[in-house]
């Protein structure tokens, strides 16, 4: 990774539809360098994928709910495995503190909450408890932010 790629990344993390032509005159490269580089950041695994973004709201995904989540440490990676299944399940963070995992989650309303997500909780071998944290609002989410070293 150099400075030609995190310039190509912070543009497509901008916009992932960009086309490599735009990006490579915003940077003054060859379009085929910007599109090899591209290439090579995806067989290399450092761009997983290229997404879409939506407002959660307009789709009916109204609610985002945070769970910390404390696990029995034996039981660590099938837990891992098992959230890693569950759809409303979009993030699985490991912790220090003050839980042993993060979950975000979005679903439709509080009643998929329960049903899709909470009951599977309450009733995973290896889960000691849980807290939600349901919130009320975004006021900011970006999925990507490349800074300048």
């Amino acid at each position: 990774m150099d400075e030609v790629d995190l310039a190509i990344l912070e543009h497509l993390c901008k916009d992932s539809r960009m086309h490599s032509t735009e990006i490579a005159t915003a940077l003054d490269l060859a379009t085929s360098t910007v599109h090899k580089r591209i290439e090579k950041m995806r067989e290399t695994g450092i761009i997983k994928e290229f997404t879409v973004k939506v407002d959660t709201n307009e789709v009916g995904l109204n609610v985002t709910t945070f769970i910390g989540v404390n696990i029995e440490q034996s039981k660590r990676i099938n837990i891992i495995n098992r959230l890693k299944t569950i759809e409303d399940v979009l993030e699985v963070y490991e912790l220090l503190e003050p839980y042993d995992l993060l979950l975000k989650v979005r679903t439709f309303d509080i009643h998929s909450l329960k049903e899709n997500v909470l009951q599977l909780l309450g009733n995973m071998d290896g889960i000691k408890d849980s807290q939600s944290i349901l919130t009320t609002k975004c006021h900011k989410e970006k999925s990507c932010v490349i800074l300048k070293k």
